[in-house]
């Protein structure tokens, strides 16, 4: 009876070591064309041929792409324990690839180049580019803020008209070269000098450099209206 049973318990390993289960391995080559990869599995070294990275999102010509790199540690996961049917998930970090101290509950995007975006745990979202931050809308773009809105570059460029409803603070100088307009009956105050150069003020259509006046009298008389 021993001997049956060593017998089948030989059976049974000779089995299982045909069979193929989650694997560890490290990344050789990754072709971008076909989103797949090829692994040495360790720790015996062996390589595969390529095999299909995993994606939580997925379409033709769009989804979540997140390609490991060469010598990333990965996950390879293998369909019906078949040692030539796996595709590739989950990547680990090492002794070598060290993680960032992100704190429990958090979620963070960070490229090797520095850009990244948060979202911490107090309900704010961080976003940062070490380079250009490029946004291309092919429709409105909608900014609903409770408090304050704050910007600061060290120049600030727009192309197309502006409309504003509500009322304009400036600092400083105002300097343009299309002209300036203001209707709707409000009018305009200035405080302090106002200079014009080589031009005119125009009020209802009277010149002030070239008006005249009516009803000249010699001595301490009043001259007429501007005309």
């Amino acid at each position: 009876m021993k001997y049956l049973m060593n017998a089948f318990k030989s059976v049974a390993q000779q089995a299982t070591q045909s069979r193929a289960a989650t694997r560890h391995g490290i990344v050789t080559s990754y072709d971008p064309k076909t989103y797949a990869v090829k692994v040495q599995l360790q720790p015996e070294g062996v390589l595969t041929g390529w095999i299909p990275l995993k994606s939580a999102w997925v379409g033709n010509g769009w989804g979540l792409f997140c390609p490991p790199s060469i010598g990333d540690a990965i996950e390879i996961d293998f369909q019906e324990d078949d040692g030539g049917n796996g595709c590739a998930g989950w990547r680990f970090y090492n002794a070598v690839e060290r993680p960032l101290p992100c704190p429990s509950g958090e979620f963070w995007l960070v490229h090797r180049k520095g850009a990244q975006l948060k979202f911490r745990n107090d309900g704010t979202v961080e976003l940062r580019a070490t380079q250009d931050l490029n946004i291309q809308a092919n429709s409105d773009v909608h900014l609903d803020v409770s408090g304050t809105l704050q910007s600061r570059a060290s120049q600030w460029n727009h192309k197309g008209p502006v409309s504003i409803d509500g009322a304009l603070h400036v600092t400083q100088a105002i300097t343009g070269q299309g002209g300036m307009t203001v209707s709707g009956g409000s009018g305009a105050e200035v405080e302090g000098s106002l200079r014009v150069r080589n031009g005119d003020v125009i009020a209802d259509g009277i010149s002030l450099k070239g008006h005249t006046h009516g009803g000249v009298e010699p001595g301490g008389g009043q001259t007429g209206a501007p005309q």
